[in-house]
């Protein structure tokens, strides 16, 4: 018989769940057969770590991450912390964590050419964008070094040299307890991202990012996944532009061979030349974003909702886990537009941004219900969905 009348099975994400949890692939007693790290041999567990890009400054911010992910996860797992920094780690902040956990912990300096302006970049034209992203406010828009993070976060982590056997990272903040190998999740599952927050970006940091894209993919339409969906990205009220929303990459699980692949390397020197990274503040969320719409079918893009993050403002915790979490359980929506400022004029998209990423019923409202009444008595416009996002499955 032949393949054409074959219909492509895929893996059920949610019955992996239900037969792989209970830390099933726990490591109990403190070691791990066949798991040497990145020089040794790793038999059948994912070749992954948990990383972090952190400063010898901001040791107390990491150890309370590490003190979370130790006590409610990784202590049963014990995968691997990379650590990476643009200058060496101190001898405080090598002992300091290395306290805090028995796996293993690696501290890597960033290659001075991933952290310096590229050889095209105008310095003059720089330091004057520089001025004018502070003058209006942009987060962090006037310090070089967030510049310098952006463009790193978006295309040069994944190259670093210590990463070259590994194949998952989890960039890691979190709160709540886990018990399963999320690492071995993605990959029996074949995800290629996964994310707990989607949320509004403020869109004076990108304001060329949705035209140099839509160029890129008109120029290099055989890279695009056939399976592309970029349609909870665009606004038909807008006429189709980006709708500013975005996969908030501080909490991202994710497969570094996707990032090195032939489409998304060829997307990121695209917009690395034209100089967005300093000419504007092109941010790595919604690079990392658009990038995953373009070359990643929605299959394989899971949503984390099980897992708490905080990071700045903005905080998810998932509901019905209490005794799990360290957290009071937010709404589904409840940061859809925290980073955008209250006074500014930016358009925002009818539906909330993780709303348009999951679609079908979650986009269904309350009949009678308006966002032009629930505005008119004080409300944001956001709260007429039949599904709360705090049902209990039944």
């Amino acid at each position: 018989m032949g393949e054409e009348g074959l219909e492509t099975k895929y893996p059920d994400p949610i019955i992996w769940l239900e037969e792989n949890s209970n830390d099933k692939y726990a490591v109990t007693d403190g070691t791990t057969t066949g798991f040497l790290g990145p020089n040794g041999v790793f038999g059948n567990r994912p070749r992954a770590a948990l990383i972090s890009l952190v400063r010898n400054s901001e040791l107390n911010g990491i150890m309370r991450s590490m003190r979370q992910l130790e006590y409610r996860w990784n202590r049963k797992y014990q995968y691997p912390w990379i650590f990476f920094n643009d200058e060496p780690f101190s001898e405080e902040f090598k002992a300091s964590t290395r306290n805090l956990t028995t796996a293993d912990c690696y501290y890597e300096v960033v290659p001075k050419e991933h952290w310096s302006l590229p050889e095209w970049i105008d310095e003059g034209r720089f330091m004057n964008s520089l001025e004018y992203l502070g003058t209006i406010g942009v987060g962090k828009g006037w310090l070089v070094s967030y510049h310098h993070m952006c463009r790193w976060n978006s295309g040069f982590f994944y190259k670093h040299p210590f990463l070259k056997d590994y194949d998952w990272y989890w960039r890691v903040h979190y709160f709540c307890d886990i018990d399963y190998d999320v690492f071995r999740f993605m990959h029996d599952n074949n995800m290629k991202y996964g994310f707990n927050m989607n949320i509004l970006d403020d869109a004076r940091s990108f304001p060329s990012l949705w035209e140099r894209t839509r160029n890129f993919a008109q120029a290099h339409p055989h890279l695009i996944h056939p399976e592309s969906d970029m349609s909870w990205l665009l606004d038909p009220e807008a006429g189709g532009e980006y709708n500013n929303c975005q996969f908030f990459s501080n909490f991202e699980i994710g497969s570094l061979n996707f990032w090195r692949g032939e489409g998304n390397e060829a997307y990121f020197n695209w917009l690395d030349r034209a100089g967005g990274f300093y000419y504007e503040r092109f941010g790595d969320a919604p690079v990392h974003t658009l990038s995953v719409a373009m070359f990643v079918p929605k299959r394989d893009i899971w949503f984390f909702r099980d897992i708490g993050y905080q990071h700045s403002i903005n905080e998810h915790c998932p509901p019905h886990r209490e005794g799990k979490c360290s957290c009071q359980p937010t709404r589904l929506d409840a940061n859809f537009y925290k980073l955008v400022p209250l006074q500014s004029p930016q358009r925002k998209p009818v539906d909330t941004c993780i709303r348009l990423f999951l679609g079908g019923e979650w986009l269904s409202k309350k009949e009678g219900w308006t966002m032009e009444g629930e505005r008119a008595f004080g409300g944001d416009g956001y709260h007429g969905y039949v599904l709360q996002g705090d049902e209990v499955e039944g």
